[in-house]
């Protein structure tokens, strides 16, 4: 991608400390963008924003995306210190994973609260500015919000939620020359989605330690370029990974053959799958 279409473009990223969004974060600045960074880890943000060039190409700003007054601040910071906002990246998410019975009263809220509600709060303060540089919002979403996994549930509904919304906003926001976009990882390696989640029983994200990866698997970097590339091009929708397009095109097809793949699959997935989770 050549560099001149990124110079000194602002991108906004949640979720920014780890796994797939530091991969954007790095892959944007790489690019010749100016990163504004959120997340709830205020000393791994701001080594982050040093090790990007510092303020005047790497903002650090501590948020908890669950809190509207931070999201707005957030937003209005980065603006404040950088002039103008081109893209905001809703990166920030968890998993509540586990079998519906086990789940937790507050589990589900704990949920949507990141992962639906975090997004629309960054971009209910974002839209403003977008719609002055004719900007793109870019939602990341996932495999399981497009088709439904079993023992992830209420992660799955939230990224569904998220994948509706952004379609109606994709709709709303066309005539003021705003994009976008939904991007659906499947597989992600050395994410540790599970690290910041919640897990009850029967959660397929507590591996037996096998170092074997699934079908399909991409590490965070190469999500980051599909995020960086979708930011240029404005599709509606980019679902990654071959796995993860069969998966989702089989499921159009023949919904009752997907349903039985995972029923026959969960056994093998909980004791495969080590340090990779669904992505936020």
């Amino acid at each position: 991608m050549p560099r001149s279409f990124w110079q000194d473009r602002v991108v906004l990223i949640t979720g920014a400390s780890t796994g797939i969004g530091r991969a954007t974060a790095i892959a944007f600045r790489q690019a010749g963008a100016r990163v504004a960074l959120a997340a709830r880890s205020a000393q791994v943000l701001a080594q982050l924003a040093e090790d990007l060039g510092g303020p005047a190409w790497a903002l650090a700003i501590p948020t908890d995306v669950r809190d509207p007054a931070q999201c707005q601040a957030f937003v209005e910071q980065a603006a404040a210190h950088f002039g103008r906002v081109d893209v905001l990246v809703n990166n920030a998410g968890m998993v509540v994973s586990g079998l519906f019975e086990h789940l937790q009263p507050g589990d589900a809220e704990t949920q949507f609260q990141v992962n639906f509600f975090g997004a629309l709060y960054c971009t209910r303060a974002a839209l403003p500015y977008l719609r002055q540089s004719q900007g793109v919002l870019v939602n990341v979403s996932s495999v399981a919000g497009l088709i439904g996994t079993p023992t992830t549930s209420v992660y799955g509904a939230s990224k569904a939620a998220m994948n509706a919304w952004a379609r109606a906003l994709w709709v709303e926001l066309r005539p003021y020359g705003v994009g976008v976009v939904t991007v659906c990882p499947y597989f992600t390696s050395g994410v540790q989605l599970a690290q910041k989640g919640i897990l009850r029983p029967g959660s397929l994200h507590q591996g037996s330690g096998s170092q074997k990866q699934a079908p399909g698997t991409q590490t965070a970097e190469e999500v980051a370029q599909a995020i960086l590339r979708a930011a240029q091009q404005r599709p509606r929708l980019r679902v990654l990974s071959w796995a993860g397009r069969w998966i989702w095109r089989l499921d159009r097809l023949a919904p009752w053959l997907v349903d039985w793949i995972m029923a026959w699959g969960m056994p093998r997935l909980g004791n495969s799958h080590h340090e990779q989770e669904l992505t936020a």
